[in-house]
């Protein structure tokens, strides 16, 4: 899923039907906190985050978001009208974004990028719950192979201890 945040209602919904057109499915936030509260309870693809926002802007939802275990991978396109100056680019790429796109959004750019992003974190998370179902193998094998030697240690502990006492007998 795709998180949205802009504080101006009209580009969050001409984004969502963007992205609805080409099969997305689609959340939206009017504001920094009510991001990062969407971006802690749910999973996200990307996140497509306005600059430019009162309360709390687009960097510092990134740099909030760059602090949770759950949220710093998530990759983030900041958009800007406002903000298109090199100083405000390089802050966007240091606060932890992935990609700035100026306003106006040609959309087919948009869609292009929005489809990489996209594409590359659902690869990363399919070969994150890979690695963790490899590591739960290991350690059920180690342990399968540490229940074998106890058995095979006191197997033979067992067969000593009969040799023995047919020899005595």
């Amino acid at each position: 899923m795709i998180l949205i945040v802009d504080d101006n209602q009209n580009n969050l919904f001409s984004l969502k039907k963007l992205l609805e057109s080409k099969d997305f499915q689609v959340d939206t936030a009017d504001s920094g906190p009510e991001a990062l509260g969407k971006a802690l309870k749910n999973d996200y693809a990307l996140i497509i985050l306005d600059v430019q926002m009162p309360e709390m802007d687009g960097f510092e939802v990134a740099e909030t978001l760059a602090g949770y275990s759950g949220t710093k991978d998530i990759p983030i396109i900041f958009l800007s009208a406002v903000n298109t100056e090199k100083r405000f680019i390089t802050k966007g790429y240091a606060s932890g974004g992935k990609d700035y796109v100026t306003k106006p959004v040609d959309p087919e750019i948009l869609l292009l990028k929005v489809k990489t992003f996209y594409n590359l974190q659902e690869q990363n998370i399919a070969m994150r719950k890979t690695q963790q179902s490899l590591e739960l193998e290991v350690k059920r094998q180690t342990r399968i192979a540490g229940d074998d030697e106890i058995a095979n240690r006191s197997f033979s502990s067992d067969v000593g201890v009969f040799t023995t006492d047919c020899i005595h007998a």
